[in-house]
């Protein structure tokens, strides 16, 4: 039997009414933050890593709009800290669960592995992996995160674990770097670095704005 830590999401209060029933918008369940229309439904077999699991058919699934530390392997001297940390996590909230997967702005890699927001489902309620992840610190907001309104949603549960250094953002390995001192910008080259500073100017490369 699987013991799940408690989530951050909020109670949902059924309320009652003598003589007639509830109103339609209050019986109906609140959309998803992030996902269109259920594109699936599995039980998570293993985890892989930190945004990655496979499903008790075979299937390969990545989750879409974040990123995470990847996993140390052998050819690697020196690892970004905390892959292992949002493996833990990713297992903890789905490993050996019914998953539902919603559809995303992407629908598969080159690797096959299909791309997806997943919803863990328990009792009844879908809580939200990648937004759990983002508001315990153990991954950030990607540069594609799908809808205006995913984005703000996913950004807002990043910046909130950014303001209580939890998990990445504990480590000074993934400090917020200013663009205004490019020394130490450049310092961290090659390696995951979030940058803040003022946009002076925007051009376009095919599908990207940089």
């Amino acid at each position: 039997m699987r013991v799940h830590a408690p989530t951050a999401l909020a109670a949902v209060i059924a309320l009652t009414f003598v003589g007639r029933a509830a109103p339609a918008q209050e019986q109906q369940k609140a959309a998803p933050p992030c996902g269109g229309e259920e594109i699936a439904r599995g039980t998570v077999s293993h985890v892989v890593d930190g945004r990655t699991v496979v499903l008790d058919d075979g299937r390969e699934v990545r989750l879409f709009g974040i990123e995470v530390p990847p996993p140390a392997s052998a050819q690697q001297t020196e690892a970004p800290p905390g892959g292992a940390a949002a493996k833990a996590a990713l297992d903890a909230l789905l490993g050996g669960d019914a998953v539902v997967l919603r559809r995303a702005q992407e629908t598969a890699d080159r690797y096959g592995r299909t791309i997806t927001y997943a919803y863990a489902v328990r009792d009844g309620d879908e809580i939200f992996a990648q937004g759990e992840l983002l508001a315990a610190g153990y991954a950030r907001v990607a540069d594609r995160a799908g809808t205006r309104a995913c984005a703000a949603e996913l950004l807002a549960r990043e910046a909130a674990a950014r303001t209580a250094r939890l998990g990445l953002w504990a480590n000074s390995y993934y400090d917020v770097l200013n663009a205004e001192t490019p020394a130490d910008v450049l310092a961290r080259r090659g390696r995951f670095a979030p940058v803040e500073g003022k946009v002076v100017s925007v051009r376009k490369a095919g599908r990207r704005s940089t």
